[in-house]
């Protein structure tokens, strides 16, 4: 298996959304963008469904971004400026922690 460790993931994401216009990005654009950062991905692990999950690879981001929301970096579903269905914003903190990492 070929997945990126989870504080990889982690770093990863809050720099794409600290980069991204409004601090906020679609969830399926981001398991792309992510996904462009490793090549050795295999395409079973991009594309192929596993238990709730589009794929191991979306999973993985998921969970990713679950720790991200407790540790107050990215807004919980539903809350954040002007927040929309499938989209993932990044807070105040995790926009610091991305400058400073």
């Amino acid at each position: 298996m070929t997945i990126p460790h989870d504080n990889a993931i982690k770093k990863e994401l809050l720099f794409l959304l600290a980069s991204s216009p409004g601090g906020r990005l679609q969830v399926q654009k981001i398991y792309e963008k992510l996904a462009r950062l490793h090549p050795e991905l295999t395409e079973q692990e991009k594309y192929d469904r596993y238990r709730n999950s589009l794929s191991k690879w979306a999973n993985s981001v998921q969970f990713a971004r679950l720790h991200l929301v407790n540790e107050g970096m990215i807004y919980r579903a539903g809350a954040g400026p002007r927040a929309a269905y499938g989209e993932w914003i990044i807070t105040e903190k995790g926009r610091k922690r991305a400058e400073h990492s």
